[in-house]
């Protein structure tokens, strides 16, 4: 790029009126220090702004994914619900009869406990704690017990009592009258309910 400069002398050792002509020539140089540092200012900001939109996103899918599989992801038990050996258990806080306890267990699709293994007659006492619970054992008069699913009872267990239904405690099973209240014990096989 060429500029033509005039200037004019306005007195000292020269004559008045002379005029001196400066030619400048100044070739392309590309840009200046000052245009390459905006530059690479916008490229730096460009490649920031790239790289936080892409951890944004992938930060949405992979929590979208963990929601959806929490939210579908089996877990054994209902809320309230302790699960042991592929069963769930239900341990109440308030007291009723034994036909009353079943007809809450039946409500919510299970039993008064049944159990058939020594792991879970001793889970069983180590969550009962210091409570009676019944349980789904009973018997009729002069009849052998019987598990509230129909099966009978086998014996590898003591009874101690003359009652018709059974209860747990921590020490073991015991029997009273079906129309003392206790609390109860609810029993199901786990069958991985999908979280809500």
């Amino acid at each position: 790029m060429d500029d033509n400069r005039t200037l004019t002398n306005s007195g000292d050792s020269q004559s008045s009126g002379d005029v001196i002509t400066f030619n400048l020539t100044r070739k392309s140089q590309g840009p200046s220090k000052r245009d390459k540092k905006h530059l690479c200012s916008s490229k730096i900001i460009t490649t920031v702004i790239f790289f936080l939109v892409l951890l944004i996103t992938t930060l949405a899918t992979i929590l979208a994914v963990e929601k959806h599989r929490y939210s579908t992801e089996p877990m054994p038990c209902s809320n309230g619900w302790i699960g042991y050996l592929g069963k769930c258990f239900y341990f109440s806080e308030s007291t009723r009869t034994w036909a009353a306890s079943q007809n809450f267990c039946a409500s919510h699709l299970a039993t008064l406990a049944v159990f058939n293994t020594t792991e879970e007659l001793d889970f069983l006492k180590r969550y009962s704690d210091h409570s009676q619970y019944w349980i789904g054992l009973s018997r009729e008069p002069g009849q052998t017990w019987k598990w509230i699913d129909g099966t009978i009872y086998s014996g590898w267990f003591k009874i101690i009592g003359i009652g018709k239904c059974a209860y747990l405690h921590r020490i073991g099973i015991s029997s009273a009258s079906k129309h003392l209240v206790r609390k109860w014990i609810c029993s199901k096989p786990d069958t991985c309910i999908p979280r809500s």
